[in-house]
C-alpha cells in the first residue's frame, strides 16, 4: 500500500543487485515505483527499466546540475522519450542556486523549456529546487505555459513557501530528510500543512532515513519516512500510507483505480458515508472538487442501506467512535441513520452524528428526540457567525429558514445528546471569534475551529 514516487533505480549503485532491491520493495508493501531521469541517458535507462518491470514508471528530464548538456537536440530527444507509455512526468528538472557561479538565467531557460514540454504532453513536473524558491515562484507565475501540476521534490522550505506551492497546484515530495536531527523546520511545516498534498519518496540511492544513515538508500526504506509523517500529523501509519499512495496515483495518473468507499477509517474512528446529497452548497466542500477526504474516495455510486453499512463493521466496539457522516448531509436519510445507530449501540459502539444541523427542516419534524439512547455526540457545522454570512457561504436551498433551523436544532440536541459541538471552518468570510461567542456563550456548547487550506489540501475531517 505504498508508492515510492522518486527513486533513481538506474543509478550504477543498483547495478549488481537491482532485482533483490525490487524484491525487498515488494516485501515492504511498495506497489509502484517511479524511476526518475536526470539526463537524457538516465531517462532512457529509466524507460528501459519501466518496460521490463510492470510496477515501475519513468520520468524524463535534465537536472539543473547537468544543464550544460541541454541543447535543442537534447530537447528533441526528451520530446521523443516523453511519448513513451511508461513516462508519467517530466523531471527531475528545476533550479539549484546553491553553488557559486550557478548561471541562474541559464537554469531558468532550461527549466522553462522542459516545463513547456510537460505542458505539451499533459504531464506533471518533478521539480528540484535548492536555494531558489523565490525565483521558481516567479518563473512559474509569470509563464502560463508552465503547468500548475507537479511535485516539489525533496521539499525543504518554510510553511509559507509550502503554502505558495500548494496554492499553485503542486504537491510536496517528502523523503528521509524528515527524520534528520536538523529537520525541525521541515517537521514543523509538515505538521502544519498535513498530508493531503504530500507524496512519499526515497530519492534512492541518496538521502536515506536517519536510521539507515551511512547506507545506500533504497525504496524499502520509505516505510521509515511514512512512519515519521504519520507521527508528525497525528495519523496512523495506514492513514499516512494511504494518503501518500493516493496522492501519487492522482498526481501521476497511475493505472491504479481508486474505488469509492462507504465505510472508511481515519485514526481510530470509523466514518460511514450515508449520502452525497445536501441542501447546502458550500464552496469549500470536497463535493465541489473531487470527493476525496484523507485519501478516501467518497463519491457514492448508490446510497447504502443500514444493512450494507453494518455488514462492513466486524467489531464496532473496537473503534473510538463510529460517525454517521459522508460528503453530504446524513439526516437526509434519517431512517438509515437511526437504524444504523440503534444496531451499533446494541453492539457496544459509541456513535456520533456529523451534520449541518438542518435535520428537522429536512424531515419536517423534530428528529432530535429520536436520538436519545442512540447518538452519543453531535457535531454541527455552524458555517458562519450570522444569517447573512451563512447564506452567502452555505448557499442553502431555503435561505429564509436554514440559519434559524440550524440554531434551533442545536438547542434541541442539547436536551437529548450528552455531547454537542458547533464547528466552523475558518474560511476568509467567517469571524471565528464571533462564532466562538455564539457557540460557547449563547448556545453553551463546545466549539471547534477547523483550519482552512484552499485548493483542497485541508486535513480537516468532513462534518456535514
Amino acid at each position: 500500500m505504498l508508492i515510492d514516487s522518486h527513486a533513481h533505480l538506474q543509478d550504477k549503485k543498483f547495478a549488481r543487485d537491482l532485482e533483490r532491491v525490487l524484491e525487498r520493495a515488494e516485501d515492504a508493501g511498495i506497489e509502484r515505483l517511479i524511476c526518475v531521469g536526470d539526463r537524457v541517458d538516465s531517462s532512457r535507462k529509466a524507460i528501459a527499466l519501466a518496460r521490463r518491470h510492470p510496477r515501475l514508471a519513468a520520468t524524463v528530464g535534465i537536472h539543473p546540475h547537468y544543464d550544460a548538456t541541454f541543447s535543442p537536440v537534447s530537447l528533441l530527444e526528451l520530446e521523443k522519450l516523453a511519448r513513451d507509455p511508461t513516462v508519467v512526468g517530466i523531471g527531475e528538472i528545476g533550479l539549484d542556486f546553491h553553488y557559486p557561479n550557478c548561471m541562474a538565467d541559464r537554469q531558468i531557460e532550461v527549466f522553462s523549456a522542459q516545463a513547456h514540454l510537460a505542458g505539451r504532453h499533459d504531464l506533471p513536473l518533478v521539480i528540484h529546487c535548492r536555494d531558489a524558491y523565490e525565483p521558481l515562484f516567479e518563473t512559474i507565475r509569470s509563464d502560463p505555459r508552465i503547468p500548475r501540476r507537479g511535485v516539489i521534490h525533496c521539499f525543504s522550505g518554510t510553511y509559507e513557501q509550502a503554502v505558495q506551492f500548494l496554492d499553485l497546484g503542486f504537491y510536496l515530495g517528502i523523503g528521509g530528510a524528515i527524520t534528520y536531527p536538523n529537520g525541525d523546520l521541515l517537521r514543523e511545516t509538515l505538521h502544519r500543512v498535513g498530508l493531503e498534498r504530500v507524496v512519499g519518496e526515497t530519492d534512492a540511492p541518496y538521502l536515506p532515513p536517519q536510521s539507515k544513515r551511512g547506507r545506500r538508500n533504497e525504496p524499502s526504506y520509505i516505510k521509515h519516512t511514512i512512519k515519521a509523517m504519520a507521527d508528525l500529523t497525528d495519523l496512523s501509519y495506514q492513514d499516512a500510507a494511504r494518503l501518500t499512495k493516493t496522492n501519487a496515483i492522482r498526481l501521476f495518473r497511475l493505472p491504479s483505480p481508486i474505488a469509492p468507499e462507504i465505510a472508511y477509517s481515519i485514526r481510530k474512528t470509523l466514518y460511514l458515508c450515508i449520502t452525497n446529497r445536501c441542501p447546502n452548497d458550500c464552496y469549500f466542500c470536497q463535493r465541489c472538487t473531487d470527493y476525496m477526504v484523507m485519501g478516501h474516495f467518497l463519491k457514492l455510486e448508490e446510497e447504502p442501506t443500514a444493512g450494507q453499512l453494518l455488514e462492513l463493521i466486524d467489531n464496532p466496539a473496537g473503534y473510538h467512535e463510529i460517525v454517521l457522516s459522508g460528503l453530504g448531509e446524513p439526516t437526509m436519510r434519517w431512517d438509515v441513520c437511526l437504524e444504523t445507530a440503534r444496531r451499533l449501540k446494541e453492539r457496544g459502539a459509541r456513535v456520533r452524528l456529523n451534520t449541518n444541523g438542518l435535520g428537522n427542516l429536512i424531515n419536517g419534524r423534530d428528529i432530535t428526540a429520536e436520538m436519545a439512547g442512540f447518538i452519543d455526540s453531535v457535531a454541527i457545522t455552524l458555517i458562519a457567525q450570522d444569517r447573512e454570512t451563512y447564506n452567502r457561504v452555505a448557499k442553502p436551498e431555503d435561505p429564509a429558514r436554514a440559519w434559524d433551523a440550524m440554531l434551533e436544532f442545536t438547542r434541541k440536541c442539547k436536551n437529548v445528546v450528552p455531547d454537542v459541538t458547533l464547528s466552523v471552518l475558518a474560511v476568509p468570510e467567517v469571524d471565528v471569534e464571533a462564532c466562538r461567542h455564539l457557540a460557547e456563550d449563547e448556545m453553551q456548547v463546545r466549539f471547534r475551529i477547523r483550519e482552512y487550506r484552499p485548493k483542497g489540501y485541508s486535513v480537516s475531517e468532513c462534518v456535514g
